[in-house]
């Protein structure tokens, strides 16, 4: 295989924040700093805050500065509960680093990229997510707190083609 030829992904977070029995999600408005036809394809989908991995940044330094940036909080206990390998996603391959914490800030209530709301978890299944936000959120519920879970996701734009979630 060729240099050219070879997988290449972007690197990403995807964290959970709960309080209590609620997660925070974001509810996407369409826009963004850097307005994309993914962005607008967005809109009115609930999700968890996250962000690009930036060049020399760790994965729990994103997180953290990613909950500052989105959500105005402070993540407390931030760690590295799963990694998804989601190829054609919007068409980009994305390595997923599914990081959770806990908050005791109150968030800000909208950003140019959306609104935040704190959501029982038993009601996520009631809203409009991508379609592995709530296999992802069933499995950190079902998690021991030693156990983290790997995975790979296969999409089309955002249409879920198969979802494979281990616990290791």
């Amino acid at each position: 295989m060729t240099e050219q030829q070879r997988y290449t992904a972007l690197i990403r977070t995807l964290i959970f924040v709960f309080r209590d029995d609620e997660l925070l999600l974001m509810k996407y408005s369409g826009k963004g700093t850097h307005q994309t036809k993914e962005k607008s394809d967005r809109k009115g989908i609930y999700n968890p805050i996250g962000g690009h991995v930036e060049e020399g940044e760790d994965i729990i330094e994103n997180a953290i500065k990613e909950a500052k940036e989105e959500a105005g909080i402070t993540l407390l206990h931030p760690r590295i509960k799963g990694v998804i390998n989601s190829s054609g996603f919007a068409g980009k391959h994305i390595v997923n680093f599914i990081i959770v914490g806990e908050t005791h800030d109150e968030v800000m209530q909208s950003t140019l990229e959306g609104e935040l709301h704190w959501v029982q978890t038993t009601r996520v299944k009631n809203l409009t997510t991508f379609a592995d936000m709530q296999p992802i959120l069933d499995k950190l519920l079902t998690l021991k707190p030693e156990e983290m879970f790997v995975g790979t996701a296969a999409f089309e734009g955002f249409t879920l083609l198969d979802l494979q979630l281990r616990t290791i």
